[in-house]
């Protein structure tokens, strides 16, 4: 699953499954203790959150089918029961996500990130494009926003109440920690621009009147939050 659409694997298994049809094989299943014709449909490419309960449900059966007690057989038997109704939960949201990535699709679509960059430094830069018309009936158009962020370190409030280590860290060590810091706010900084640019398009704006480019908006420390990226509302404060 991408971080802006869905694959068209996934695509094609959401739209195949029947809600309906999905009830029927999982109370048959938990009746018969076993998976049966419920196998044969396509949930592990239904995406993550869809695997995920699916992978409870199993697990959950697998205990009911293992249960010998009355009382252990009662409780396994519920759990079983809450999982499949979680299962097709998760179906559900994620036909509602189909369902809206093809509407929303017919005036809009944002482009999944691509690789980041190989190594990465405090002046970081991503660039998401996009393109949109105003009705399904007009030609598309195209373009892009390249949104920029300086890093600032981040510092443990608690860091001086701990003990001070025996050992100096190493220089790797220390050049990995700080690898890592900067990959996770790179993956911040791309969710966020990437959200920002759906959610404007979204709310109905014109992507003809996106800026080129497009400074973060830190909170008071220097860090992203959840509005960081948000380029068309200028007005609101960290």
């Amino acid at each position: 699953m991408g971080l802006i659409n869905l694959e068209d694997r996934e695509k094609r298994a959401i739209a195949a499954i029947d809600k309906r049809e999905l009830d029927r094989l999982i109370d048959e299943a938990i009746t018969y203790e076993q998976h049966g014709k419920f196998s044969n449909l396509p949930l592990h490419d239904c995406g993550d959150y869809v695997s995920n309960k699916l992978r409870y449900f199993d697990g959950a059966l697998a205990d009911y089918r293992k249960a010998k007690s009355a009382k252990k057989r009662e409780e396994t038997l519920y759990l079983a029961q809450k999982a499949g109704r979680d299962l097709t939960f998760a179906v559900s949201q994620m036909k509602q996500r189909l369902e809206v990535e093809e509407r929303e699709g017919q005036v809009f679509h944002v482009f999944d990130p691509s690789m980041p960059p190989f190594s990465l430094t405090e002046n970081m830069r991503v660039r998401v494009s996009y393109r949109w018309r105003m009705s399904a009936e007009d030609d598309w158009n195209s373009g892009s926003i390249l949104f920029k962020h300086k890093v600032r370190p981040r510092r443990d409030p608690y860091a001086a109440m701990q003990p001070k280590p025996k050992r100096k860290p190493s220089a790797r060590k220390l050049a990995e920690d700080r690898e890592n810091d900067l990959r996770r706010e790179w993956e911040h900084l791309e969710q966020l621009a990437h959200w920002s640019v759906r959610d404007y398009f979204r709310e109905g704006h014109d992507g003809a009147v996106i800026p080129d480019e497009f400074e973060t908006k830190t909170d008071d420390r220097g860090h992203l939050n959840n509005f960081s990226a948000d380029f068309w509302k200028r007005d609101r404060g960290p």
